[in-house]
């Protein structure tokens, strides 16, 4: 008979389990008993994470059974690499090789519109990292025909909720010696769904593809960077960490070159506060530095060279020779008109569901009438501000406010806390900075910020929650917490079933008919109105 294992509670576990996590269980105190009943209590917190996966993949194909299809550049570039080159394996037409000035609108007919071209080849201008795991997985699964670029774009997307789970799992786990679920669960469910993650899963587009692969490898390798600096002092937090860590970041550069500022930011946070601990700390920040710099510039020579290769110029990247007709351009004049959309604009609400809604080609009724723009600035594509749709971010300055700052070099909670505001501040900022000065906003360019934004929400709110002052009236300070999460969620949720065009009621327009029918109070006469043209 076999001999079993009992745990309290009515749980058996047979002896083979036991010894696997006595051999492979996280390194906790306490019996092989207590880990593994510590175990299978958090089972909860994996069964979630699938649930999120079910929850984008169910938003992401409109409750389909086949995916929508947004944009094919990176499958067509992972094409081009399977066939052994770094064009696209698209023919321009004729016309366009031969006009005199193929840049020129009047070809407009002519061009796949947004694809960079040069000597009479289409290529892109996004990072090849996206490209390069598509081509592997087509290499591996036998696939030879075109697939769109939302298998690889749900990848990233999956890729970064999980990432930045597992930093609030250990955020809340070991800076503030927590194991609440409903914390857990409630800045889990805030991450994955806050605008604009959830927003960027109904429409998983070529443009979202570089911005969303760029944010989970630095999600990654923030989470490795983080247990680096946990376990500051040990072979292996320098050994293996913190290359990784790298790998992570260079892997975030080859998929987007505006977040090279942020990288450099990381990579310095990462090497001196794993550093900091050791009496010759100097000498280790720089051998931490190279450890985790030599992977990124590995990866930024090879993107140089990428461009070499393609436009015989090291920093061509592509963008400025690009067939669009909104051309990329940078200028000071259009950063404060940016800054207030990205953080106040309004949305338009409406008794029909889902009641918040983004708008397209707003015009001034997006900005005060005291708010002054310039002539050429763009107001077109949908954007409503973050401090309107993530109330979680009001949190954020307790993040400051409450950092223990006196004590943050004396102690492994002090640095890993200092680490983790520094780090998430430059997650949500200076990966956002360039495009600050472009023409106009975009709800995607959001993620270039979110996840930092939330990060950092959810620092200031676990501060809150577990100082003194929270713990003077604790369940005040969790309601508080709970009702701005959930404002955040909800938010998220009725602005990710919109995606950029009415996401499910352009592709299942029998399921949005049910749902606006049962969640609308407009009258009983109500009716979806006739669905507007693409980007009206």
């Amino acid at each position: 008979m076999l001999r079993r294992v009992r745990l309290g509670k009515g749980i058996d576990v047979p002896p083979f389990l036991e010894r696997a996590v006595e051999r492979f269980g996280p390194p906790q105190g306490g019996s092989t008993r207590a880990r593994l009943r510590r175990q299978l209590r958090r089972a909860w917190f994996p069964a979630l994470l699938v649930g999120i996966f079910f929850l984008y993949r169910f938003v992401g194909k409109a409750g389909l059974d086949t995916w929508p299809v947004y944009g094919v550049y990176h499958d067509l570039q992972a094409d081009g690499f399977l066939k052994g080159h770094l064009s696209l394996p698209i023919e321009p037409a004729p016309e366009l090789l031969h006009a005199k000035n193929p840049y020129d609108y009047s070809n407009v007919r002519y061009w796949w519109l947004d694809a960079t071209y040069w000597k009479g080849k289409y290529y892109i201008y996004w990072g090849p990292v996206p490209a390069l795991f598509e081509a592997a997985a087509k290499w591996v699964l036998g696939i030879h025909r075109g697939i769109g670029d939302q298998y690889v774009a749900f990848f990233f997307h999956c890729l970064a909720y999980v990432c930045g789970a597992l930093i609030i799992d250990r955020m809340l786990r070991r800076l503030f010696g927590s194991d609440s679920r409903l914390l857990l669960a409630l800045g889990t469910l805030a991450f994955a769904c806050g605008n604009p993650a959830l927003h960027g899963v109904a429409t998983l587009s070529t443009y979202q593809t570089a911005i969303i692969s760029a944010q989970a490898w630095l999600l990654a390798g923030l989470l490795v960077a983080f247990d680096a600096v946990w376990h500051a002092g040990t072979s292996s937090a320098r050994a293996l960490r913190l290359p990784l860590a790298g790998a992570c970041f260079g892997l975030a550069l080859g998929s987007r070159i505006s977040v090279m500022p942020a990288i450099a930011a990381l990579v310095v946070l990462s090497a001196l506060a794993e550093a900091w601990p050791s009496e010759r700390r100097w000498l280790r920040f720089i051998t931490n530095g190279l450890a985790v710099g030599l992977p990124v510039s590995a990866a930024g020579c090879g993107l140089l060279l990428f461009n070499k290769l393609r436009f015989g110029d090291f920093f061509q990247f592509g963008s400025n020779i690009q067939l669009s007709a909104y051309p990329l351009g940078f200028a000071p004049r259009w950063v404060f008109g940016n800054l207030y959309s990205y953080l106040l604009r309004p949305p338009r609400l409406s008794c029909e569901f889902p009641y918040v809604n983004q708008v397209w080609n707003m015009g001034h009724d997006a900005f005060p009438k005291w708010f002054k723009l310039p002539p050429d600035y763009e107001i077109i594509e949908p954007t409503v501000g973050w401090l309107i749709t993530m109330p979680l971010t009001w949190l954020a300055p307790f993040a400051f406010i409450l950092a223990p700052f006196r004590v943050a070099l004396a102690n492994r909670r002090g640095r890993a806390y200092l680490f983790c505001l520094l780090s998430f501040l430059t997650l949500a900022s200076l990966t956002g900075v360039l495009t600050l000065f472009i023409y106009g906003t975009t709800m995607r360019y959001l993620n270039d910020v979110g996840y930092g934004l939330v990060l950092v929400a959810l620092l200031g709110a676990f501060s809150l929650r577990y100082h003194r002052w929270g713990r003077v009236a604790p369940r005040t300070f969790s309601a508080v917490i709970g009702v701005l999460g959930s404002v955040t969620i909800l938010m998220g949720l009725l602005l990710g079933y919109q995606g950029y065009n009415l996401h499910f009621q352009r592709f299942n327009p029998e399921l949005d008919a049910k749902i606006a029918g049962a969640l609308s109070f407009c009258g009983p006469h109500f009716r979806r109105a006739k669905l507007p043209a693409w980007g009206q």
